[in-house]
């Protein structure tokens, strides 16, 4: 079919402008004959039954987040391996205090890359990665909590450092929780 301007697809009723050799949208030849039609409509019937993909903001966020994380921790644990040597060449001779702050530091750094691979494994939409970011928040959460009890004990209030390592650390298992359920509801697990 042609028009003043171009002609129209017979098999996505687009219309194309009068140099193109195939549809534009469907890449349909120009003069196609009706089995090469059917042929491109049932292709396109067949891609629209497919299960939807994820979108593709269900899988930034959480990404965003743990690449944050990632760094977040990886930074503040090689500070925290600074203020150790810091401790070790002011001359604090107790083994105890090195060895807890130079575990914090270890732990900051290997948690830091362990986000950071869930984050680009995230990002490829692998399962188990929403599933150890899940882990990865409930730690935090925790952690956090437990720190700031043990370490600051009257410096903040608890209630605040719940509310507030739940509703940062919470959030970024809530936005890996929903990245998991809709990897399997979308059928992509």
């Amino acid at each position: 079919m042609t028009f003043a301007d171009g002609w129209v697809c017979k098999a996505c009723w687009k219309s194309n402008r009068p140099q193109d050799p195939v549809c534009y949208r469907c890449k349909t030849p120009r003069g196609a004959d009706e089995a090469t039609v059917d042929a491109k409509r049932a292709a396109a019937e067949a891609r629209a039954e497919q299960p939807e993909a994820v979108p593709d903001v269900v899988v930034a966020v959480p990404v965003v987040i743990f690449r944050n994380y990632a760094r977040v921790w990886q930074r503040g644990g090689f500070v925290v391996l600074g203020f150790m040597a810091l401790l070790a060449f002011g001359g604090v001779t107790d083994v105890g205090y090195l060895l807890l702050t130079g575990g914090l530091g270890a732990g900051l750094i290997v948690s830091g890359f362990l986000a950071a691979e869930v984050a680009e494994e995230m990002r490829n939409r692998e399962v188990w990665a929403f599933a150890v970011g899940i882990f990865i928040s409930i730690v935090a959460v925790i952690s956090s909590v437990f720190a700031v009890n043990v370490l600051a004990p009257d410096v903040f209030d608890p209630t605040a450092v719940r509310w507030v390592s739940a509703i940062v650390f919470g959030g970024a298992g809530l936005a890996a929780a929903a990245g998991l359920v809709l990897l399997f509801v979308r059928g992509e697990a």
